[in-house]
């Protein structure tokens, strides 16, 4: 999925399109400010030439003021309906920015998983909506913006090269020689610009990174027990001071860059202001031809350098429209091809992993994680998935649920290539509790069951609340269902860890998926915790085809089979008495948790400290 290169007249093509079809009147209006400015830059261009013509005729006092008052009205009225357009016009394109953000949001979720979670599709997410984060300077609205300034300066620019062409075509042509010279500078201060934006960023991703480290309470005690602070303040000082560095290079290189435009700016003025004094004080020139002409070649050349200056802009901001296309037109996720459905499934679901291999990349970089990998896990057998940090467990659910393919082999569900079942209906056969913690902002009840409100079973929550064994505790805590999760709206709930990991319960009673799979879910527990939520598991997964994934061993003591990952690879596999008994890595593990277990008194894994699983009355 490489980024995508847009040329201008393309980019154009495109917002025009987006606002045709989002918000016509930004398009309508701009076409009316771009035929109105050319109007009254005419019309202010005139007023001191017929002013004076008219004093020159020697006409009468009130029709020199009744002139005079047409002429502003008319010049007020056009500057006050192209100002008005142009307010209305700066706030509809604020709002189109912002659906354009939420539009790129809405893209991150239907391209394919394996790209949104790597560093490449993470950065291209990131760029896209950072171009649009910009306020009036951001990409849908500078394109208007320019293209506004770049269309009706051209016509202006045509009208004064008209005056001044009626003059001396010489003058016109040593005008646009200048202003294209200047126009070449502004084009190098473009580029220049554009060769700094990585390290810019990279600038601005160290100080944001910083500025919030120091301003995190979450921080404070560890700041403050390992006396940080001066170690902190040292950090940040190396980090203001490489962006103050760039900034200072940027000050002096636009600085000099400048100086030479003023100089060609003076060439300019010098050579044209000259002529006209020239041929007024020889008397071929009347008073009010000069005041028009030396009007005109002031602005002739704002004009020519305002569209140097637009052309140069719009080359940025189409750069930047090309993030923002580029990540929209990736390919999406399809989620609804497949010629089975999972409603042909018997349940519970045998599961088999047949010859499958996976690898991650990143660029040209390949890193193989498992290679030919076969592995069966039985209808309603609750299997146990244990290894180090970095195993490859977390990947193996990954391409068990679907958000990554594997590069050879297949997955099969009831014995049928889990290819032919649609994305979207895959998907919906688990009941799969991850790591990490996803509690949104919202409404308690679509935080836990992430659905709508209108769309919740409220019946069917409760029970899943009960069975997880927090309605006792919103009974007690008078947690409403209205009520909203974390810290975004007054009152709002925050729990403790271990009760959030029984809301991960109740989310999965609620799903009820015919494949329950937990990830890691109390790696941040303290043993009796965790304990206590896998027996709740346990209940959960009766006459269910269930994957217990941990580091920790808490989960074996529940398990039918016990399967350890090293390096990708399966290298023990058994009953948890098996594999104690043949003294290998699995026993070793275990034997090593179980002695701190001991040597703390939290004995509260599953098991006994000899490696016997309890028996029921055991403590």
């Amino acid at each position: 999925m490489d980024e995508r290169k847009h040329s201008i007249p393309s980019n154009v093509r495109f917002w025009v399109r987006y606002y045709l079809e989002n918000e016509p009147r930004i398009f309508w209006i701009a076409v009316t400010g771009i035929l109105l400015t050319p109007l009254f830059h005419m019309l202010a261009l005139y007023f001191p030439k017929v002013t004076l013509s008219l004093v020159e005729t020697g006409v009468s006092p009130g029709r020199l003021l009744w002139v005079l008052l047409c002429y502003t009205l008319l010049y007020l009225a056009a500057r006050g309906i192209s100002e008005g357009f142009s307010h209305y016009n700066n706030m509809a394109l604020n709002a189109q920015r912002q659906r354009m953000v939420f539009l790129t949001f809405l893209k991150s979720l239907r391209i394919p998983y394996a790209y949104t979670e790597s560093e490449k599709g993470r950065d291209a997410f990131r760029k896209a909506v950072e171009v649009q984060n910009h306020g009036d300077w951001s990409a849908s609205s500078r394109f208007v913006f320019i293209a506004n300034s770049l269309a009706s300066t051209f016509l202006t620019f045509v009208m004064y090269s008209t005056v001044l062409g009626s003059l001396n075509a010489w003058m016109v042509i040593l005008l646009l020689v200048l202003a294209g010279l200047g126009y070449l500078l502004d084009l190098r201060e473009n580029r220049f610009h554009n060769r700094l934006r990585q390290e810019e960023a990279v600038n601005e991703k160290h100080y944001q990174y910083m500025k919030a480290a120091m301003g995190n309470a979450k921080a404070a005690k560890d700041i403050r027990i390992f006396g940080m602070g001066v170690w902190l303040r040292e950090r940040m000082g190396l980090v203001v001071g490489a962006k103050e560095k760039l900034e200072s290079r940027k000050a002096f290189w636009v600085w000099r860059n400048g100086f030479l435009g003023r100089f060609l700016n003076l060439v300019r003025d010098l050579g044209a202001y000259g002529y006209l004094v020239y041929m007024a004080v020889s008397g071929e020139m009347p008073v009010s031809d000069f005041v028009l002409y030396f009007g005109a070649i002031t602005g002739f050349s704002g004009f020519v350098r305002q569209v140097a200056s637009d052309l140069a802009a719009l080359q940025q901001a189409s750069e930047d429209t090309d993030w923002v296309r580029s990540y929209l037109e990736l390919p999406e996720e399809d989620l609804s091809t497949g010629s089975r459905h999972v409603g042909e499934l018997a349940q519970p679901i045998a599961i088999e992993f047949r010859d499958v291999s996976f690898s991650y990349r990143s660029g040209e970089h390949k890193t193989e994680l498992f290679s030919h990998l076969n592995l069966q896990i039985k209808a309603g057998e609750k299997m146990a998935l244990v290894g180090r940090n970095g195993a490859g467990k977390s990947t193996l659910v990954k391409l068990l649920c679907g958000f990554y393919d594997p590069d050879e082999g297949t997955i099969t569900f009831n014995g049928i290539d889990a290819r032919e079942f649609p994305k979207a209906e895959r998907y919906g056969l688990f009941s799969v509790v991850f790591q990490d913690l996803f509690f949104p902002g919202v409404r308690m009840d679509e935080s836990i069951a992430l659905q709508e409100t209108e769309r919740i079973d409220q019946d069917r929550l409760q029970k899943a609340l009960e069975h997880a064994g927090m309605a006792k505790v919103f009974k007690e805590k008078q947690i409403t269902m209205d009520r909203y999760m974390g810290s975004l709206k007054k009152e709002g709930v925050e729990l403790s860890g271990g009760q959030y990991q029984r809301l991960l319960l109740a989310r999965a009673l609620y799903q009820d998926g015919a494949v329950l799979v937990l990830d890691e879910p109390t790696a941040a527990l303290d043993p009796i915790a965790e304990s206590q939520v896998y027996e709740s598991y346990q209940a959960y997964s009766q006459g269910k085809t269930s994957i217990f994934i941990s580091h920790r061993l808490a989960s074996t003591g529940f398990s039918d089979r016990i399967v350890l990952l090293e390096d990708g690879k399966i290298v023990e596999m058994g009953s948890h008495q098996e594999l104690m008994e043949r003294k290998g890595a699995y026993a070793k593990m275990f034997r090593i948790q179980s002695s701190y277990y001991a040597d703390t008194g939290n004995g509260s894994s599953g098991y006994g400290h000899n490696g016997n699983a309890k028996g029921k009355g055991e403590a």
